[in-house]
């Protein structure tokens, strides 16, 4: 998908399901035919909201359901370590389910601070695998970020890339071997780039069936 075709619209979108047509019709929501999953795109702190709006019109083609940019919440402090210069995604992980609206099958939570985990020296998100909440950071996505010219194409379609890899997660999906599976665990920002926001045939057979 070009990025240049996307289009900016309401926060709230009812969505039509691209990949997975008819995943609903049988079974759905709880196994209640005709009822749509919804899921939050929650800001956490000082977040642009142009990225939100595409984000919520790009997940459209991936995911069945309705979409909607919940009510920010405050990026607590507790989570900064002065010695990385990052923020500790685990407890950001716990605010976000802290704050899950009622009416929410997952929600996605997006902040635009560098983010890690005491593992690794970075994460461009994290999940719970197979529950409600994923998270994912902008920051590292942006070509600004590594001292090149900004590219919004480039940045949006690696958010995309991002997204759609965290909230697989939270369906059950783990980590894919195929390099070009939106699944393929991104070591750096190279693997995302070579991968695509799409899921390799394995994953989406397994993701339709985790729907349904």
């Amino acid at each position: 998908m070009k990025m240049s075709k996307w289009t900016v619209g309401i926060v709230t979108i009812s969505l039509a399901s691209i990949f997975f047509s008819g995943c609903w019709e049988e079974g759905g929501k709880g196994g209640e035919k005709g009822v749509e999953m919804k899921i939050y795109i929650i800001p956490i702190g000082d977040v642009e909201q142009d990225p939100l709006l595409r984000l919520s019109w790009a997940l459209r083609e991936k995911f069945d359901g309705v979409f909607e940019i919940g009510e920010r919440i405050p990026l607590s402090e507790d989570t900064y370590r002065p010695e990385r210069r990052q923020y500790f995604a685990t407890p950001l992980m716990g605010d976000l389910k802290k704050s899950i609206p009622k009416d929410a099958d997952k929600v996605l939570g997006v902040l635009d601070v560098d983010i890690f985990v005491p593992a690794l020296n970075f994460i461009f998100g994290q999940a719970d695998l197979g529950g409600k909440v994923a998270l994912i950071s902008l920051t590292r996505l942006r070509e600004e970020y590594y001292g090149n010219n900004e590219n919004r194409e480039l940045f949006m379609e690696r958010t995309l890339k991002e997204a759609v890899h965290e909230l697989g997660h939270t369906f059950g999906l783990r980590h894919c071997a195929n390099a070009k599976c939106v699944m393929h665990f991104s070591n750096s920002l190279m693997d995302t780039d070579v991968k695509e926001a799409d899921f390799c045939e394995n994953c989406r057979k397994e993701l339709e069936l985790r729907i349904k």
